[in-house]
């Protein structure tokens, strides 16, 4: 596929909003997006944004990737949650050796990545049979699995010296048995982050990697892969994967608002709502607030990739200050719309648009990456020079 400019896939983006709406309540009952769209954003080659060059990908910055999923939420807020995360996977898995890379990215083909990473595993057990190392266990929060080719999992292994570390290995999704019945929730519903199984799976320890070498940049993908996203800290970009989500699904729920107001006569008035002066600045209000945290994301996530292509390392404060402005990013979208539902009042309460994009926003927030109070803390020692805990995920 030729690589596209930035403008040209958010326009491919932006051409699916009518089809997203139309389709995406149906992902709430089915608890997954569909087939249909899941290849819809793999023809527009949104999976190979974040995917490196050497393997096919387009090697793009990480912004562009969440400047077309923010359109994409204008159609559907489900599928808005699995392209910002999914869709940033694919240089995960350009982490693992050439010899993995080949296995997910044979032939120059893009590949939907999933990551269950965030200690999300459940009577886990694995051991080391030769090259290869078998897994059991139990995994939730599988976010897009029905649709993954490939999954990377964090898990605790064995050493050859009787020890154990933390490892970083890809699963291929046909080795997860899905648990259909397990998604039952307030919001996201979509999403399809469902339970997932696996029974003796085994993974050739070429498709493992070290986590503490994911932590530091060091990784054994760097020998074929070059682009700068491998020199950014890896939390640094997932918590950004979470906080775009979230601002990406704000903006669809201003949509929803601005076609509201247009037609709504509030109780006790004679007159359209867009005559109502307080209605008109609460969307001013909050449409800047979604805009500001919407640039912040974009001004944090391109930072990050030219001072990694200028070859210039992170610093601690850098890295605190990436997490916070995540959670802050979260905050402001959440809040503003927060705002302008409450502004329409009654009509929370008809099961639709508004409705969905509510509790699917909230939802998203809820993620332990988008709490303010416990990255401010990490971010405020950084800044004071006092000593990190030993678990603090930067």
């Amino acid at each position: 596929m030729t690589k596209p400019t930035t403008d040209e896939l958010v326009l491919r983006a932006n051409a699916m909003i009518p089809f997203l709406r139309e389709v995406g309540p149906a992902h709430d009952d089915q608890k997954r997006i569909s087939g249909e769209v899941a290849a819809m954003l793999r023809d527009a080659g949104f999976f190979r944004i974040c995917q490196p060059e050497e393997t096919g990908g387009f090697g793009m910055r990480p912004s562009t990737l969440w400047r077309v999923s923010r359109e994409v939420a204008r159609g559907d807020s489900a599928t808005a949650w699995i392209l910002s995360l999914a869709g940033l996977h694919p240089w995960m898995a350009g982490m693992f050796s050439p010899q993995a890379q080949d296995d997910v990215f044979g032939n120059g083909r893009d590949a939907v990545v999933i990551a269950l990473t965030g200690n999300v595993g459940r009577g886990v057990e694995a051991r080391l049979e030769g090259d290869d190392y078998v897994l059991n266990g139990k995994w939730t929060y599988a976010s897009g699995i029905d649709v993954a080719d490939w999954a990377s999992v964090l898990v605790e292994v064995p050493t050859g010296s009787e020890g154990k570390e933390l490892r970083l290995l890809l699963v291929p999704q046909s080795d997860f048995r899905i648990d259909h019945e397990s998604w039952n929730v307030f919001g996201m519903k979509g999403t399809g982050s469902k339970d997932v199984y696996l029974s003796e799976a085994r993974v050739p320890s070429y498709r493992s990697i070290k986590w503490s070498d994911v932590q530091c940049n060091n990784v054994p993908g760097r020998e074929r892969n070059k682009g700068p996203m491998f020199d950014i800290p890896h939390t640094s970009l997932f918590v950004m994967s979470v906080a775009a989500a979230a601002t990406a699904v704000a903006t669809g729920l201003l949509d929803i608002y601005i076609d509201t107001i247009k037609k709504r006569f509030p109780a006790g008035t004679n007159a359209p709502q867009t005559e109502d002066r307080f209605s008109l600045a609460e969307l001013g209000k909050s449409g800047a607030k979604i805009e500001a945290a919407f640039n912040l994301l974009m001004h944090d996530v391109d930072e990050m990739w030219d001072q990694a292509v200028e070859g210039k390392a992170f610093t601690l404060q850098q890295r605190t200050r990436y997490r916070t402005d995540g959670a802050i990013i979260c905050d402001m979208a959440m809040q503003a719309a927060d705002d302008l539902v409450r502004n329409l009042g009654g009509s929370l309460v008809p099961i639709g648009p508004l409705e969905r994009y509510f509790r699917d926003l909230h939802a998203m927030a809820s993620h332990f990456l988008m709490q303010v109070n416990p990255s401010a803390e990490l971010h405020g020692r950084a800044l004071l020079d006092i000593q990190l805990p030993p678990n603090a995920r930067i």
